[in-house]
């Protein structure tokens, strides 16, 4: 069986089991907006979307803040929410219908199909300007919602950002007061709903079929962006609107830089290839993060870093609960892997610290050189959605990340500062980065936090052994590397 025909089938048999997509109903979205006027109080509150790419090639997303509170995911979309004494009116903003353009960028729906769409009276963006002016006049506080700069208006005019438009409006009447509201949108966000726990549920399936099909196809010779191609392949086939993020395949030295994005370097025999990657599936992000040997098998060096990030996955699971700060997990998870990392010989001390700034002013923990990065995040309508604080609990309904990882980058002696101490550490931790440079891992589960516990979501193999076994499973007419005389006239791949 030809390797596409092998794939598309086995996609098909999974997708199969994944639900039709889930729907956030109109009561959901018009009682999101009920409780972000409450939050607001008396106030006017805008809310706005995305307008066109300033470029036509490039690709639409849509504001997840709009989207959020409305469903609405074409260009051109604002919501005015004025509450007032307790009672509440709301209009969606949004284009009037052009054949003329529809002829680049597709059909778009009428004023009327937007309402039926999304349950709001819908007016001409054309007219927002007057209906500001009209609430400017009210001297009602005014919240900004959202990012529309950077970008088109229908009729190819430019659009102020969010910034923009504050000071304008401050400029104008400096009697209102005119504030950013994002964050009152990002306190509703934070507890997902039934109907949204359902539809991230589905992202991360997709993405985790992903994964399990690199795991059986990646081998010697294949390059990144043919492990890329495949699990973005399967993304799309499973119904995912796109990938969450930009996909990160990193194998050999690429597997220490944290958000490598270029994908185009053969993988060889021995090495590691880090995969984080996620489906975005009607709009909700996925985002799971597996390293597997190329080859099938770690090292001796590979699986003792490998086991050290696994097990402070692991301390930071277990402290993951409702109602526990944030703060403990990831001091939790920084603990164990200095402690392992000091074991490694790659530092001093599990509290040994280094000089921060050529001055020598400041210190940092050592173990900050080969974990560099937060524990992890909430993911939603975006795949940081919205961050965690370290001074805030973890709060039931809430979908997070647990990400630990170490990088061994052959260049450390250029990351360090140059001072009389920092030279005196590389000498003394210098057999062991010689060791274990070009070693990164990562590992990154999605959780759901409820009141009985802590849901483990992207159920995937993660110790050492579980993924040298699924690398070991048959892989039936799984396709060959690219012929070497093709990869030595193009080693970037075809023409």
């Amino acid at each position: 069986m030809h390797h596409r025909t092998l794939v598309f089938t086995f996609v098909a048999s999974c997708v199969a089991s994944v639900s039709l997509q889930a729907q956030i109903e109109a009561p959901e979205y018009a009682a999101r907006r009920a409780a972000l006027g409450q939050l607001a109080g008396d106030a006017a509150i805008l809310v706005l979307g995305a307008g066109e790419p300033l470029h036509d090639v490039e690709t639409f997303a849509p504001s997840a803040q709009l989207r959020y509170l409305t469903g609405w995911k074409q260009p051109y979309g604002a919501l005015l929410i004025v509450r007032e004494g307790g009672k509440q009116r709301e209009v969606l903003f949004v284009a009037e219908r052009s054949p003329a353009q529809e002829v680049w960028t597709g059909m778009r729906p009428s004023l009327a199909a937007a309402s039926t769409l999304t349950g709001l009276a819908t007016r001409n963006i054309g007219e927002m300007t007057a209906a500001i002016d009209s609430v400017l006049a009210t001297k009602l506080p005014i919240r900004i919602v959202g990012e529309f700069g950077g970008q088109t208006g229908p009729a190819g005019e430019a659009v102020p950002s969010e910034r923009a438009l504050m000071a304008s409006l401050r400029a104008r009447r400096p009697d209102v007061p005119v504030t950013d509201g994002n964050d009152l949108v990002l306190q509703l966000r934070r507890r997902k709903s039934p109907a949204e726990i359902a539809l991230i549920r589905t992202a991360i399936h997709l993405t985790v079929l992903a994964h399990e099909e690199a795991m059986r196809m990646a081998a010697p010779g294949w390059n990144e962006f043919e492990v890329q191609a495949l699990v973005e392949y399967i993304f799309r086939r499973g119904g995912a609107e796109r990938p969450s993020f930009t996909s990160i395949v990193g194998s050999g030295d690429n597997a220490t830089t944290l958000h490598y994005w270029q994908n185009d370097r053969a993988m060889n025999d021995g090495e590691l290839v880090v995969m984080d990657i996620g489906a975005s599936y009607a709009g909700y992000a996925a985002d799971v993060t597996r390293t597997l040997p190329i080859g099938g098998r770690f090292s001796t060096e590979q699986r003792a870093i490998y086991d050290l990030v696994r097990r402070a996955q692991l301390g930071a699971e277990l402290a993951t609960r409702v109602g526990a700060k944030t703060m403990t997990a990831s001091v939790i998870a920084r603990d164990s892997l200095a402690a392992g990392l000091a074991r490694l010989g790659l530092i001093d001390s599990a509290t040994a610290r280094y000089d921060c700034d050529a001055k020598a002013t400041t210190q940092c923990r050592q173990v900050g050189l080969f974990y560099m990065h937060a524990l992890g995040h909430g993911i939603g309508l975006d795949v940081h959605d919205p961050d965690i604080s370290d001074t805030t609990d973890w709060q039931s309904g809430s979908v997070v990340t647990i990400e630990p990882g170490i990088y061994v980058r052959r260049n450390l002696a250029e990351v360090l500062p140059d001072t009389p101490q920092n030279r005196a550490l590389l000498a003394r931790i210098g057999p062991a980065v010689a060791r274990y440079a070009g070693i990164g891992v990562r590992i990154e589960d999605d959780y759901l936090l409820t009141d009985a516990g802590l849901e483990w979501l992207s159920k995937l193999p993660r110790e050492s052994a579980e993924v040298e076994a699924a690398m070991r499973k048959p892989r039936a007419n799984a396709p060959r590397p690219r012929d070497a005389a093709l990869v030595e006239r193009y080693p970037r791949g075809m023409p």
